[in-house]
């Protein structure tokens, strides 16, 4: 059995026996945990094409409200991820358009319900990718922004 000098020698050293373990297992768990390489942001490439939106008023209730796109791609192979944002950058709506069932111009709608969205400057972004054969070439359409307000 253990007498008191020993309960207290191991009272007062495991603390330190902690820090020391993790002096040594922290400096790989840093290099193991490690926050993910961030990947470049993909170039935006004005000749592919363009969207748009025309400033409107906010609805009482819910409405829909057109934007349009226009595309002129290097290839005919493509599809378009299209995002439109509020003025606190929150998602509202999307779109994905693929070339096998799309024009490379036309008009969409998306709907949103005039008391529960924030008037202001929403952004319509577009992620453009394109395929020439196996090959695979991503770039952005500039950002568009349109004005929704109250009445």
């Amino acid at each position: 059995m253990l007498g008191p000098s020993r309960a207290l020698v191991r009272l007062l050293l495991a603390p330190l026996v902690r820090i020391l373990l993790a002096a040594l297992v922290l400096p790989g768990a840093l290099v193991l945990g490690a926050a993910p390489a961030v990947a470049a942001p993909l170039p935006v490439e004005p000749s592919w094409g363009k969207t748009a939106a025309p400033n409107a008023v906010l609805a009482k209730g819910c409405k829909k409200y057109v934007y349009r796109y226009r595309l002129t791609l290097p290839t005919d192979d493509w599809e378009v991820d299209l995002v439109i944002k509020d003025p606190r950058g929150d998602k509202i709506a999307s779109a994905y358009l693929l070339s096998d069932s799309e024009e490379t111009r036309g008009k969409r709608w998306f709907r949103v319900c005039g008391p529960s969205t924030k008037p202001g400057r929403f952004t319509i972004r577009a992620k453009v990718s394109s395929w020439d054969g196996w090959a695979e070439d991503e770039r952005r359409l500039p950002n568009s922004h349109f004005r929704l307000r109250r009445r």
